[in-house]
């Protein structure tokens, strides 16, 4: 794009007049615009469940920060079985890392003692819920992934196994307070598992 150099013209004082009205109602024009869109994207974010206000507001989040990962860490506090065999296991020796995203979106590994005292791992990945907008330190949780570590007699204690690699779905509810949280995980109709945590950041 080519300009060409300026020069000392007398113009009209109308039509300077004319060319700030122009230059003034631009600038309007373009706040105008800048409100609307983000009225807009505040409303997209509402229909979509807030994720990323949520992610800033949430308790455990980074302020300075709210688009940047967070770290959970969390491990078992206590375990019940619906349908108690003297063969199982109450004391699950859980050390179970998460990654949050801005959008609440997670991935997570998990090491633990299953039901009949075995070594056993899970990979997942799943999403967390502030479905109370007066209660955000609150939270619903739903993980997908696969479980490894049920062997030997105990392989066919939990379906779809026969591989010695099983899938599983997890759902939970939690409350945070500060950077300490809380959740309550349903293992099917096995039993159900209470977990204690800390956000690393």
């Amino acid at each position: 794009m080519y300009f060409a150099e300026p020069r000392r013209v007398a113009l009209p004082q109308g039509a300077v007049a004319f060319n700030l009205e122009v230059s003034s109602l631009d600038r309007s024009q373009l706040a105008r615009k800048g409100l609307f869109a983000l009225l807009g994207l505040s409303a997209l974010a509402g229909l979509t469940g807030g994720a990323v206000a949520q992610s800033s507001a949430a308790p455990g989040g980074s302020a300075a920060n709210p688009d940047a990962a967070r770290w959970y860490l969390q491990t078992s506090a206590y375990t019940r079985h619906f349908n108690p065999d003297p063969a199982h296991v109450n004391t699950q020796q859980l050390i179970n890392i998460e990654r949050i995203d801005s959008e609440n979106r997670l991935i997570g590994a998990a090491f633990f003692r299953n039901s009949f005292g075995q070594p056993s791992q899970m990979v997942y990945f799943g999403k967390r819920w502030h479905p109370l907008e007066r209660h955000p330190e609150m939270h619903v949780k739903l993980v997908a992934g696969v479980l490894h570590g049920y062997k030997g007699e105990y392989r066919d204690k939990i379906p779809f196994n026969s591989s010695g690699y099983a899938p599983v779905v997890l759902p939970a509810i939690g409350y945070t307070y500060k950077r300490f949280a809380s959740e309550l995980i349903l293992f099917g109709n096995s039993g159900l598992l209470v977990t204690v945590g800390y956000h690393l950041n």
